[in-house]
């Protein structure tokens, strides 16, 4: 583990604890939830968007996906950018994961909400490999989606952060890593022996060797792609000495590595940055799909 892990890891468990429930600090968490619901149900009605709803990737009621693709352009293929929802691997699901579909849409993207299975139903290692699954379902049924798969982009927030850390580390040895060209990491944790000591073990139990096998900081980067890290100004310190470390360990690795800190923004809202097309987040996105279209 690395050593700006200590503090965390010393502190009193309650004081843990607060820190990793960021909805304790947050300005208004329940009202950008429920706004996302509403973003995501809006652009599932957008004539402007074909949608596949629900699409299976296996075998459990979560593992499915949703599609939503531009009409603009007609039906070629589109880059598209596969959402991974926090909710630190035990809340949320895919019914908020589309707020940003508009957006993207108004930019040429298609985008996939992927869910996936929730802990304590599975373990950890399960829910990775679902995620890991998906990607792979994606890349081998593209033409069905509609989708580029030359120009796939993950992006996860929080829990969904560091599920997408895992397919860049490739932590599972499937070769996922090869199947995106890009990422955006949103509040992500990457160093888990901090969350395993927090109360998120109630439901989301991890042993020595999920806290080994699924950190991505502990692992070599083995996706040579661009990486953008987005992370709230407002956000506690647990989740901000998370982001840095990743970020100063990873400079050495990945060449087109961007660090992004939202003044202003917390934990729920910092989301709001995928939604402006003008956001450094958005824009970061864009240069990555346009660098694999002059290529």
């Amino acid at each position: 583990m690395e050593i700006e892990f200590d503090a965390l890891m010393k502190l009193p468990l309650d004081q843990l604890n607060f820190q990793l429930s960021p909805s304790l600090s947050a300005k208004n968490p329940g009202a950008v939830l429920d706004a996302m619901v509403a973003q995501t149900a809006a652009a599932q009605d957008d004539p402007q968007i074909d949608v596949q709803m629900d699409v299976p990737y296996g075998p459990r009621p979560r593992q499915k996906l949703d599609v939503f693709h531009p009409k603009a352009g007609g039906g070629a293929p589109k880059p598209v950018i596969v959402f991974l929802h926090g909710g630190f691997w035990q809340e949320g699901d895919k019914s908020v994961s589309g707020f940003a579909a508009s957006c993207f849409a108004t930019q040429g993207w298609a985008s996939i909400s992927l869910g996936y299975t929730l802990t304590p139903e599975v373990s950890l290692s399960v829910l990775t490999r679902e995620i890991h699954d998906g990607l792979q379902y994606i890349a081998q049924n593209s033409d069905a989606l509609g989708i580029d798969a030359g120009k796939v982009f993950l992006v996860g927030h929080s829990a969904g952060g560091h599920l997408a850390a895992s397919v860049i580390c490739d932590l599972l040895g499937r070769g996922t890593h090869r199947l995106i060209q890009g990422a955006v990491l949103v509040s992500g944790v990457f160093e888990l022996a901090p969350i395993a000591r927090s109360y998120v073990s109630d439901l989301t139990p991890m042993t020595d060797a999920e806290i080994e096998d699924l950190s991505p900081l502990r692992h070599p980067v083995l996706a040579d792609i661009p990486v953008h890290i987005l992370i709230g100004a407002d956000e506690p310190e647990a989740f901000q000495v998370q982001s840095a470390v990743i970020h100063d360990r990873w400079a050495a690795h990945l060449p087109e590595l961007s660090f992004h800190s939202a003044r202003g923004r917390d934990h729920f809202d910092v989301l709001e940055e995928l939604q402006d097309p003008n956001s450094v987040t958005v824009r970061s996105i864009g240069q990555m799909i346009m660098s694999i279209t002059e290529n």
